[in-house]
């Protein structure tokens, strides 16, 4: 089984470090990971219109163009099933956004708490 997941998020570092993390996580579980990135907004909205759905977002709170906001909004809309994370350094300050994320996850990432969080995103 494939899990389709998107990252968005403007750094470069942490797309990466969060896609290898995802990989693993899936591959210790026997499971694919199709991993897309988005560095803004703009274009994560592009993908979520593009591609088929994604099983779980991860979205940065603070991007170039917007807010992780704006994304999650975009991502319900069009495909309610989606699980959307908030990785953010402040989750309190988002509270009144709970509506949209299915889990909020902390920066730092701090690698046994992103597992955890993730495949409780993922829901396996």
């Amino acid at each position: 089984m494939v899990k389709h997941i998107l990252i968005v998020d403007d750094v470069e570092f942490n797309l990466d470090f969060e896609s290898k993390l995802i990989h693993t996580f899936l591959n210790d579980i026997k499971m694919k990971a199709d991993v897309k990135t988005a560095k803004s907004v703009a274009e994560a909205i592009n993908m979520i219109d593009e591609y088929p759905p994604f099983d779980a977002i991860i979205i940065d709170m603070n991007l170039p163009d917007g807010s992780g906001v704006d994304v999650a909004k975009a991502a319900r809309e069009r495909h309610p099933k989606t699980r959307l994370a908030a990785l953010t350094i402040y989750p309190n300050e988002y509270e009144k956004e709970r509506p949209y994320f299915d889990l909020f996850m902390k920066k730092p990432i701090m690698i046994d708490s992103f597992q955890q969080n993730f495949l409780k995103l993922l829901q396996v």
